[in-house]
Order: C-alpha cells, then sequence, then structure tokens
C-alpha cells in the first residue's frame, strides 16, 4: 500500500463507523490537512527550502529580495565544491541564514595580499572583482580544517562573509544546502552559476 491509499482506506473505515456526514467531512478535512502539513516539513527539512535574499552581498549573482531554493539534498550524495553558493546559519544569529559563494575547501590556506585574496599562493581569478577589496578583520593566512570552507559575498566589498570573525570558516555540518535557482523574480527566474 501507498503513502495516498493508507488514508483513504482510513476515510473508508471512517465512513463506515461515523453516520453524521458533517463530522465525518471535518474529520476526513483534519486528516488531510495533518497529511499536507508533514509532507511539507518533511520537504522544507529534507529536501528543499525556500528562502529570500536580504541584501546586495551576491550582486550580481542574486539580488535584494530574490526568491530562491535551498537544495538540501546535494550535500548527502557529495561534497560542497569550489564556486558552490551555499546557505547556512549565521553565528551570531542562527534564525538568520547567509548565502554565500565557496572560495576555500578543507585544507586551502587562504591569504589576503593587497586587496586580492591567494588560494595555496594562486590569486583567486575572480570574476565578481577585478578591484582590490577589504579583507575584514579575519587573521590571515587561514589554513581551512578537515571539515571547513572559506566563503565571500558576489558583491565583494558590499559583503560579511568568511573574512569576518563574526562569520569565520564554515563548518561541514552547519551548511544547509546549495543554492541554484531563483524562483522569483518571474523576470529572473532560472538557475544561477
Amino acid at each position: 500500500m501507498g503513502i495516498i491509499s493508507i488514508p483513504c482506506l482510513y476515510c473508508i473505515m471512517l465512513k463506515k463507523r461515523i453516520k453524521n456526514n458533517l463530522l465525518r467531512s471535518i474529520i476526513e478535512w483534519i486528516i488531510a490537512v495533518l497529511i499536507a502539513l508533514l509532507l511539507f516539513l518533511i520537504i522544507d527539512n529534507f529536501v528543499v527550502k525556500v528562502a529570500r535574499v536580504e541584501g546586495a552581498s551576491m550582486h550580481p549573482t542574486f539580488s535584494n529580495e530574490d526568491r530562491v531554493l535551498i537544495n538540501r539534498l546535494v550535500y548527502f550524495f557529495g561534497e560542497p565544491q569550489f564556486g558552490d553558493i551555499i546557505a547556512f546559519p549565521y553565528a551570531a544569529n542562527p534564525s538568520k541564514h547567509y548565502i554565500k559563494r565557496i572560495i576555500g575547501v578543507p585544507f586551502d590556506i587562504i591569504d589576503y595580499i593587497n586587496g586580492f585574496i591567494y588560494i595555496n599562493g594562486e590569486k583567486l581569478e575572480d570574476e565578481f572583482s577585478d578591484l582590490p577589496f577589504y579583507g575584514g578583520n579575519a587573521a590571515f593566512p587561514i589554513e581551512l580544517g578537515e571539515d571547513e570552507f572559506f566563503v565571500l559575498g558576489d558583491n565583494r566589498n558590499g559583503s560579511e562573509d568568511s573574512r569576518s570573525t563574526d562569520v569565520g570558516n564554515i563548518r561541514r555540518e552547519d551548511i544547509i544546502g546549495r543554492v541554484r535557482f531563483r524562483w522569483f523574480p518571474l523576470s529572473r527566474i532560472g538557475f544561477a552559476n
């Protein structure tokens, strides 16, 4: 028996036991709402989460008020990679989520020299900023641990990210999922790189 057939079987049994049509309808609606709520909770916590972008830290990839989907399943099957856009809780306020791009993966050495980021001694070839940007208050160089990631916002001078001690390195266990799809505004719907 599938998931759908169990509630239907229950409704048939309910019809036999409850003669009052109004009471039976109320109970059927309650069951339907509970099943819908359960499915929503499963999808929201394990499959995909809806989020709203606040601010311009990921501009031009995402803009303020964009609505995006966070794929919560993707990292069950693989590891976060350089260039992935991820969501994670903000350490100072875990109810708030940040969306940033991974530019450092486990065991990388991240350095900030003369306004630019270097990864393992190589200057970050940056499609988002060809001008020097600020280094924040992090103590460079930073050697990432086996489960740590270094993230930047695409708007390099308008982002609070791993360059700030308030954010720091992101632990693997804190990554909620990968952000790739914008579903609102409809004029900009689609996948982001």
